[in-house]
């Protein structure tokens, strides 16, 4: 099956449907007496397997102030960027909570921590409901495809371990938790436990396909080995404990069935990149489609939400937009001047723009912040639209990438600064020469700089500031981080977001807030 076909089925959704704005505990049951319990068919049960990936992309149920807020890519990447020293938002959109991510003073009301909180809990339990049920399909779809959509089912539950655990600190484990009961809430710790101890044994079982014979849109072996090296890579500020040696041996074994880089950075990043997904650069991707899967999310909001209505007119169509862009989401000056000369992965429109946004309460778009173009609407076989091409819906072609080939070479140089041997001087080489730049020493400084040239806007930035020790506290202050265009300290609190009001009764809350 290709999981494209059904992706968009929310219908399906079993016994797993019911989360609402106002969700007071952890309890969620049916609230559609009409939702069909029974799957009589290859494509209905297709279409329920599907939705798990719609998770990703759709909002489903879940309910915010903006159509587009409740979507995975959104929510998390707002957490990760506009929280750090890459991206942020200004006063021209004020949305709820978006203010308070500039500044790094959320509370519990702040509806994208709710947002995501909601949606880490909404995957993990909409998994564990299809896990429940999946045998039944063996009777439409056969036990190899079955075990294979099992195993990917946990890789996707393990997903939103992982937001809870990077993000939050805690959450509610749902794997053993019926529908109708209150999952017990896991610490850091056990959460880390569990999941490592989950996508461990799904790897080991063989069930996962390796990106070679996988589907497009579905998660591959090599992107739960990503997601389980990712775990391993921030373990020691999860846990206390580093597992430098362990992360290296997920990335060797991705570097072995994916050997190489794509040749050209930003073609990463347009309306075609789907070319690069699965068994290539992109390990792991949420499609994205006009007219089957749209999204206000994703990409669309990295297009949409970046460009800048005063953009040159020429500009945006080269760029192939002509809707009104949303002018909202700058770049931080932090990241404007981070690239070294002729490096090919600054893609941003500077024009007569200000590099800083230095007064958010009388922002003048035309003026202030540079315009962030590495995501387009235009395709690698014209990417400078040539043809005159025009998405007037404001809707992006281009997948959202999760996982990428550069950062599992960039973690293995992590892993080398670390004490082990696994040839990361060399990765860290082929990155920098993919971007025109010569060989650089690989010094922890020079690598964290590095993976913010190569990684910006994919939604990582938050948690290599706080692995680097760069993110709370004085030592590095970008631009308002702390409330102040200067940038103050922020308390160790921080490194941790707050649980949102609505879940404090049965979560509990995070020390300090």
């Amino acid at each position: 099956m290709k999981i494209s076909r059904y992706i968009g089925i929310g219908v399906l959704a079993l016994a797993a449907s019911g989360l609402s704005s106002c969700v007071g505990d952890l309890d969620l049951t049916p609230t559609d007496p009409n939702t069909k319990i029974t799957l009589d068919s290859a494509n209905e049960w297709n279409g329920y397997f599907g939705s798990l990936y719609g998770s990703l992309l759709y909002v489903g149920n879940l309910s915010t102030s903006d159509g587009g807020a409740g979507t995975f890519s959104r929510c998390h990447w707002n957490l990760q960027e506009i929280t750090a020293d890459e991206a942020i938002v200004s006063n021209k959109w004020n949305d709820p909570g978006y203010h308070s991510l500039n500044f790094n003073t959320w509370l519990t009301d702040n509806e994208w921590v709710y947002a995501a909180f909601s949606r880490e809990f909404y995957t993990a339990r909409q998994c564990t409901e299809f896990l429940s049920k999946a045998d039944g399909a063996k009777e439409f779809l056969g036990e190899e495809e079955v075990e294979a959509m099992k195993a990917e089912a946990k890789v996707l539950r393990n997903l939103a371990y992982y937001y809870m655990v990077d993000l939050f600190g805690k959450g509610p484990f749902v794997n053993d938790s019926p529908t109708g009961a209150i999952p017990p809430t896991y610490d850091r710790q056990q959460l880390f436990d569990a999941a490592v101890s989950e996508l461990k044994a799904t790897i080991a079982e063989g069930h996962l396909r390796p990106a070679s014979r996988q589907e497009y849109g579905r998660l591959s072996l090599e992107a739960a080995r990503m997601l389980l090296a990712k775990f391993y890579l921030n373990a020691e500020v999860y846990t206390g404990t580093p597992m430098w040696s362990e992360c290296a041996e997920q990335c060797k074994e991705i570097v072995k069935s994916i050997p190489q880089l794509a040749p050209t950075y930003k073609y990463l990043f347009c309306a075609s990149n789907d070319r690069y997904v699965g068994n290539g650069e992109i390990l792991w991707a949420i499609p994205q489609k006009v007219g089957s899967m749209e999204t206000y999310g994703g990409t669309t909001y990295m297009t949409a939400g970046a460009y800048v209505e005063s953009a040159p007119a020429e500009l945006l169509k080269r760029l192939g937009c002509v809707a009104t862009p949303w002018s909202g989401v700058r770049m931080r000056p932090e990241l404007s001047t981070a690239f070294e000369p002729n490096d090919k992965r600054a893609l941003y429109y500077a024009g007569t723009y200000n590099v800083g946004v230095e007064n958010l309460d009388n922002y003048d778009e035309k003026s202030d912040g540079y315009m962030c173009i590495k995501y387009t609407y235009t395709t690698e076989d014209d990417y400078e639209n040539t043809a005159g091409v025009e998405n007037s819906n404001q809707m992006c072609d281009a997948d959202y990438p999760l996982f990428r080939l550069a950062d599992t070479y960039l973690m293995l140089a992590e892993c080398q600064l670390n004490g082990v041997e696994c040839n990361g001087k060399s990765y860290f080489d082929a990155v920098r020469e993919r971007a025109g730049l010569p060989t650089a020493a690989l010094t922890k400084e020079n690598l964290l700089h590095e993976r913010q040239c190569e990684l910006y806007w994919e939604g990582w930035r938050r948690s290599d500031l706080i692995r680097f020790g760069k993110y709370t506290g004085s030592d590095y202050n970008w631009s308002w981080k702390g409330g102040v265009y200067e940038g103050v300290a922020i308390p160790e609190t921080r490194a941790l977001f707050v649980i949102p009001y609505q879940y404090v009764a049965t979560v509990g809350q995070n020390p300090g807030y």
